[in-house]
């Protein structure tokens, strides 16, 4: 073959590479969504089934993070970068919707507040129920680092949760955390950033009513 005929080939080869890259670099950034979800089956009932219901009114979750329009993102090697979002509202509707099936499975007759709780302005004397429950997304996040094969995610969730009790006139707050890590994962897809997400979601929600047996008692004390 002439140096011609190699010369011309190697120059092909390099337009379409050169292409390729163009072709990348114009394409815009993506946004999925995940189907960010909770089942509360496994919830356990959280006051004997003899005691008399307790009511609890659940104030919306509000959502403090710094980006409260995305779960998360992905950025590639190059620097693009696509987002995730949930599929049935934003956070802050999806966290709150999760937070009163759990806590109706746990046994508690709900009122819905649409307003988040700010336990510094709150008079108890305005809260008709027995438990009041609300609190803060700090932190719900999936962020997926992809190489030239393979993706790393990171998924984190923290929410201050605040419990009410209007007898005791007191305020409980405890700090929920949780993460998940998954490396080396090749042919990365959308489901992938939604399992990670899921995973600490779900263990976060598991958490809510764990260990809280000085908040039993006091529920149980005012019936």
């Amino acid at each position: 073959m002439s140096n011609y005929c190699r010369n011309g080939g190697y120059g092909v080869i390099l337009a379409l590479l050169l292409g390729s890259i163009f072709l990348v670099g114009c394409a815009g950034s993506k946004t999925y969504l995940l189907n960010l979800s909770y089942s509360p089956l496994g919830t356990p009932q959280f006051l004997p089934i003899s005691a008399k219901p307790a009511t609890l009114a659940v104030y919306q979750f509000e959502d403090v993070r710094p980006d409260r329009v995305y779960l998360g993102r992905r950025v590639y090697r190059d620097g693009m970068v696509d987002f995730f979002k949930p599929d049935a509202g934003t956070v802050q509707e999806v966290v709150t919707e999760s937070v009163i099936k759990a806590m109706e499975k746990a046994g508690f007759k709900i009122t819905r507040v649409n307003r988040p709780l700010n336990q510094d302005k709150e008079d108890f004397k305005n809260i008709p129920v027995d438990v009041a429950l609300g609190g803060r997304i700090e932190a719900l996040w999936v962020e997926a680092k992809s190489g030239y094969t393979t993706t790393n995610t990171d998924a984190k969730l923290r929410i201050k949760v605040v419990w009410g009790l209007p007898k005791d006139q007191v305020w409980m707050t405890k700090t929920i955390e949780g993460s998940a890590q998954e490396t080396d994962r090749p042919f990365y897809q959308p489901k992938h950033a939604e399992a990670k997400i899921n995973e600490v979601f779900k263990d976060g929600l598991d958490k809510f009513l764990k260990d809280e047996n000085q908040l039993r008692e006091k529920i149980l004390k005012n019936r």
